[in-house]
């Protein structure tokens, strides 16, 4: 019975170790399949690949932010430019409608700049308006005679700083120019020496 029970426990402690070596068997060359495997996979330049794409993620997840808000940005202002020109171009019919006509001016109204008044009109809105159309860029007032007063130290500038202003390249044209005298016209008292006697009248262009 005792020698029964003896080879019962030798035949468990056996098992046992047998087990226990077969595992540590199998765990080491696990382990070294499992180094085998990362050194040919290259498991290092993996790992470093995939940190540097993620921070490449990142970065271009921070730019794609960045640039949504830039773009909301933008969108607020081109809606803001969009109700300004919506204001203007009403503002534009209101004066085109209006029975006066208002004067555009030129230069600093103050001495020794002299007034100049030049009635202008546009020969591109001009054809515009005759065949029933509006001009994409000017309204439709520059198809009569408009009223422009220039402040210039003489006629010569006057006449420079009206084309620089309005260029004939725009389809501008000056039918009349002419000394403008009167409340318009610098008075005495002004600053300087005193004022300077009116040019003679110039000549229509």
């Amino acid at each position: 019975m005792l020698n029964g029970i003896i080879e019962l426990v030798r035949f468990a402690v056996v098992t046992f170790l047998t087990a226990v070596a077969a595992n540590v068997i199998v765990s080491l060359v696990a382990y070294v399949w499992c180094k085998i495997i990362r050194v040919q996979g290259h498991e290092m330049e993996l790992r470093a690949r995939l940190a540097r794409y993620a921070r490449i993620a990142t970065g271009l997840s921070n730019r794609v932010e960045a640039r949504k808000n830039t773009a909301a940005g933008a969108a607020t202002h081109l809606f803001a430019a969009q109700r300004h020109e919506k204001q203007l171009k009403g503002r534009i019919r209101e004066l085109e409608k209006c029975p006066h006509r208002f004067v555009r001016m030129i230069g600093a109204e103050q001495f020794p700049n002299k007034p100049y008044e030049f009635l202008v009109i546009n020969s591109s809105v001009s054809h515009q308006v005759k065949r029933g159309e509006r001009h994409p860029f000017y309204d439709s007032s520059w198809a009569q005679p408009c009223p422009v007063h220039v402040w210039a130290r003489g006629p010569e500038e006057a006449k420079a700083e009206f084309e620089r202003v309005y260029p004939k390249a725009s389809g501008f044209k000056a039918v009349y120019a002419q000394p403008l005298t009167g409340a318009a016209a610098p008075k005495e008292g002004s600053e300087g020496d005193g004022v300077e006697t009116v040019d003679p009248e110039m000549e229509p262009v």
